[in-house]
């Protein structure tokens, strides 16, 4: 009973880290990065969720890059306890052999943040989470009136 509760408090924490991962990849306008990037879309989540969608592989590693930046920085704010209980349901828990105890902080740190960047491109490809909108081709066309 206890452990479901917990399952679902850790989900919820990291529904709320997928929500500021992608504010902070929509204030991160798409002209800001290095590479030769497409400019029809305004920032780095919707040029991100498009290359997922479509399955064009031309800019997504440009576009990981960044967002596995963010996705390792918002997990360096969490609190250690944060950290702990995220770590709890990430791949790095399941493959970690020492039940007694945790493993050190930079090896919970890289799970963690895998764990979300995981759920930001599940959110990518399939919107779910309430608010999230993604610009379709149909939007881009409109905006750039083609």
């Amino acid at each position: 009973m206890f452990e479901e509760k917990i399952r679902l408090i850790i989900k919820d924490k990291y529904a709320e880290l997928v929500n500021l991962t992608i504010e902070k990849l929509k204030a991160l306008p798409i002209h800001h990065l290095p590479h030769q990037v497409n400019l029809l879309f305004p920032n780095v989540w919707e040029a991100f969720a498009h290359q997922l969608q479509h399955e064009d592989n031309t800019l997504y590693y440009t576009y990981l890059n960044v967002v596995e930046t963010i996705c390792y920085q918002q997990a360096q704010q969490l609190t250690k306890t944060e950290l702990k209980l995220l770590w709890l349901i990430s791949d790095g828990c399941l493959e970690w052999d020492d039940a007694a105890d945790f493993p050190v902080m930079e090896a919970m740190l890289e799970a963690v943040a895998e764990e979300l960047l995981s759920w930001v491109e599940q959110e990518a490809e399939e919107p779910q989470l309430e608010g999230i909108e993604i610009t379709t081709t149909t939007t881009l066309m409109a905006r750039l009136s083609i």
